[in-house]
C-alpha cells in the first residue's frame, strides 16, 4: 500500500474525471491532503465498497480516515463543498471475476474506472497489476500530489512534507522530491 512511482512523460497528468480507491485515499488523509482531490480533478469519484471501508477503518480507531470520509458526496448532491462523488458499482452483475481477484471495494472502483474509460488512483500494486491487465491507466498518491502541485493548489514544499511523512509512517516513496514528477521547465 505504499505510494507508487508516477509515470512522468515530462508533465504531471491531467484528470478530468478520476477513480480514487481506498490506499489513495488513506494515504492521502494521513498527511490531510484529502481536499486536494476536488481542488485540482474535476470530476473525482469512488464507489460505496470504498466509503464502507473507509468507515470500517474509523470505526477500528483510524481518525485520520475521517478526512477522506468528510469529502465524500453523493453524485445528486448540489451545491456545497466540491467533493469526491460516491456511487454504486455493477461489479457483481457486470465483471464478477474483479472479485475472484480483487476485495469488493478494489473491485468495484476498479469496474467503474474501466466503465468509465478512465484512470484510477490506487497505490496498491495488486490493484495496479489487475487494472493493467484490463487496459485501465493508473496513478497514485504521488501522481495526485504532482498534479496538485502543478495546477498550483499545493506548494512544493507542502508536498515534499507529505512524502517525508509517509516514509516516517514506513511507507515507500520511491522519489526524493516531487519536483521529480514534474514537468523540467516547471
Amino acid at each position: 500500500m505504499s505510494p507508487e512511482p508516477e509515470p512522468t512523460n515530462g508533465s504531471a497528468a491531467t484528470y478530468d474525471r478520476l477513480y480514487l480507491d481506498t490506499t489513495v485515499l488513506a494515504s492521502l488523509a494521513s498527511v490531510d491532503l484529502v481536499g486536494i482531490v476536488p481542488a485540482t480533478i474535476a470530476n473525482p469519484r469512488t464507489s460505496y465498497a470504498v466509503r464502507g471501508e473507509l468507515d470500517a477503518g474509523v470505526a477500528a480507531g483510524d481518525d485520520s480516515l475521517t478526512r477522506a470520509l468528510a469529502r465524500l458526496r453523493d453524485p445528486l448532491d448540489v451545491g456545497g463543498e466540491p467533493g469526491i462523488a460516491v456511487a454504486g458499482s455493477l461489479v457483481r452483475q457486470r465483471k464478477p471475476e474483479l472479485l475472484d481477484r480483487l476485495a469488493t471495494s478494489d473491485a468495484s472502483v476498479l469496474y467503474q474506472a474501466w466503465a468509465a474509460d478512465t484512470p484510477l488512483a490506487t497505490d496498491d500494486r495488486d490493484v495496479r497489476a489487475v487494472a493493467a491487465s484490463y487496459g485501465v491507466p493508473v496513478t497514485g498518491s504521488l501522481g495526485i500530489v504532482a498534479h496538485a502541485v502543478e495546477r498550483g493548489e499545493l506548494s512544493a514544499e507542502a508536498a515534499d512534507d507529505a512524502l517525508a511523512t509517509w516514509r516516517t509512517d514506513g511507507q515507500t516513496v520511491p522519489v526524493d522530491s516531487v519536483a521529480d514528477l514534474l514537468p523540467a521547465d516547471g
